[in-house]
C-alpha cells in the first residue's frame, strides 16, 4: 500500500516556488506597470505583483529592494523602452521632436508617468533618453555648463507640463464639463479681478495647446542661447 506521504510531489529544500525560474527586472516591472494600470500607484505592493506573476513574496526580492524597488524598475523600464527620434543636427528640431516623443511615450501609461519624472533612474539604458537630449545641445555648440542648466530648464517645462496632462486624464478635472464649470464659479466668486476676467480660460485646459505652447518656450530658450553664442 502507497502511504499518502509517498504519492505528494517531492521538493528540493530551497528550490524556488513555481514560476520563479522566469522572473526577471523586466517581467517584475512589466507586471507592477499591470499593477499600477489596474488600481494605481496606492495599490502597487510585492504582495500583489507576487500574485500577479504566480511567484511567492520572497522570489521578488532577489531583484527589487520592496515597493521603492518595483517603483524604480518601472520608471527605468519606462525609460529605457523610449524610442528617441534620429537627430537633424538642427537644434529646435531635435528637441521638438524629443520632447514630442517623450511626451506620447510617458502618456502611455498615465497612471505611472509620475515615476518617470521623479524617479531617480539606475539602469544605464534607462539614461538613454537624458543622453539624446544632452548631446542635441551639445551638439549645437553650447559649453556643457549651459547646456545643464538648459537641459534643466526644458525638463522643467516638460514635466511640468506632461503631468498636468497625465493628471487631467486620469480625474478629467479640467476638461470634463461638471469640473470646468465648477472652478470657473470658484474663480468668479473669488472677488480677484484678474482671476475673474480670465475665468473662462483658467477654468479649461487644452493639452494639445498647452504642450505647443511649452515647446514654443522650449525653442524661444534654445534660439536665446545660441544668440548669445553667435551661433544662430
Amino acid at each position: 500500500m502507497v502511504s499518502e506521504a509517498s504519492n505528494r510531489p517531492s521538493r528540493t529544500r530551497g528550490r524556488p516556488p513555481k514560476g520563479s525560474s522566469t522572473l526577471s527586472l523586466e517581467s517584475i516591472a512589466k507586471a507592477a506597470l499591470a499593477e499600477i494600470a489596474d488600481g494605481g500607484l496606492t495599490a502597487l505592493s510585492v504582495r500583489s505583483v507576487a500574485r500577479r506573476l504566480s511567484v511567492d513574496n520572497k522570489s521578488l526580492y532577489h531583484h527589487v529592494d520592496g515597493k521603492d524597488g518595483l517603483l524604480n524598475a518601472v520608471a527605468d523600464h519606462l525609460l529605457s523602452t523610449m524610442e528617441l527620434p534620429p537627430r537633424t543636427g538642427h537644434l529646435e528640431t531635435d528637441l521638438r521632436a524629443f520632447a514630442v516623443t517623450f511626451r506620447s511615450h510617458a502618456l502611455k501609461h498615465p497612471e505611472a508617468a509620475i515615476l518617470v519624472m521623479t524617479r531617480q533612474t539606475t539602469s544605464t539604458a534607462s539614461l538613454i533618453p537624458l543622453d539624446a537630449a544632452m548631446s542635441a545641445l551639445l551638439g549645437a555648440g553650447l559649453p556643457t555648463d549651459r547646456a545643464v542648466h538648459l537641459l534643466r530648464l526644458i525638463m522643467a517645462i516638460l514635466v511640468g507640463t506632461v503631468l498636468r496632462e497625465a493628471e487631467t486624464r486620469l480625474t478629467f478635472s479640467a476638461t470634463e464639463p461638471a469640473a470646468v464649470d465648477k472652478r470657473r464659479s470658484i474663480l468668479l466668486a473669488s472677488g480677484r479681478p484678474a482671476l475673474m476676467a480670465s475665468a473662462d480660460e483658467i477654468a479649461k485646459i487644452d493639452n494639445d495647446a498647452e504642450f505647443e505652447h511649452a515647446l514654443d518656450a522650449m525653442a524661444h530658450l534654445a534660439r536665446s542661447q545660441l544668440q548669445r553664442l553667435g551661433r544662430t
